[in-house]
């Protein structure tokens, strides 16, 4: 039924340092004519300061108004994992990601916050959102403010 989906069952193997968008596997939108918002909430994503190598630790959550196609979960882990000895600024994490899932999604709507746990005192918690030119903005946030007044804000 889903053959496309390769990562699920079976043996899994991870990489650590090469973020690939080609990891993510996507499978068709099951309510096609149908707004609705899926949360994506990662609370284990790390990656690497570029110019110190320290480990830097923090959560992404990843709101998205499908258009015709869904991110299947596991492909969406694996690839996070793949950050974890990547050196890159949080604020070019959250852009590449966000870049790479508008790319193969072509969503609605995307917004991803990044909640960066303090480094030096400083928290960093940078946010994108990519929106289609179909797509009006404020139908997006009404939806995503409906939902978060359902779920809370995590």
């Amino acid at each position: 039924m889903h053959d496309e989906l390769t990562h699920l069952g079976g043996s899994t193997s991870y990489r650590y340092e090469n973020p690939n968008p080609e990891t993510l596997e996507i499978f068709p939108n099951p309510q096609p004519d149908s707004d609705f918002v899926i949360r994506l909430v990662a609370t284990e994503f790390t990656s690497l300061c570029p110019i110190t190598g320290q480990p830097d630790y923090g959560s992404l959550i990843i709101d998205y108004i499908p258009n015709a196609r869904c991110v299947e979960s596991k492909s969406l882990k694996l690839y996070l994992v793949s950050y974890r000895n990547h050196g890159s600024f949080h604020e070019s994490c959250v852009n590449t990601i966000a870049d790479d899932l508008n790319h193969l999604l072509e969503p609605k709507f995307l917004r991803i916050f990044g909640d960066f746990n303090p480094r030096g005192g400083i928290a960093i918690k940078p946010m994108v959102e990519r929106i289609a030119p179909a797509m009006d903005r404020a139908r997006a946030m009404a939806l995503i403010e409906s939902y978060l007044q359902v779920v809370g804000a995590h």
